[in-house]
């Protein structure tokens, strides 16, 4: 339930920003509307993923909590 929290938190705005930025610069250079769904969505699965493995990849020190 934490991680879902931390999810809408954190994360969907930061996954919103990546898939905007892919879909503007194609409309600026002219590329096809499914070629820009996918590159957005790709970059979108690169950032949660990233963060996903940022958060599970840290060690745990005792006594401390990790956002």
């Amino acid at each position: 339930m934490r991680l879902i929290l931390t999810f809408f938190k954190k994360w969907l705005p930061i996954a919103a920003i990546s898939a905007a930025i892919p879909l503007i610069i194609s409309f600026i250079l002219g590329t096809p509307i499914l070629q820009a769904l996918v590159a957005s969505g790709l970059t979108v699965l690169l950032v949660v993923s990233g963060l996903i493995f940022r958060s599970f990849g840290r060690e745990r020190k005792p006594g401390f909590e990790n956002p």
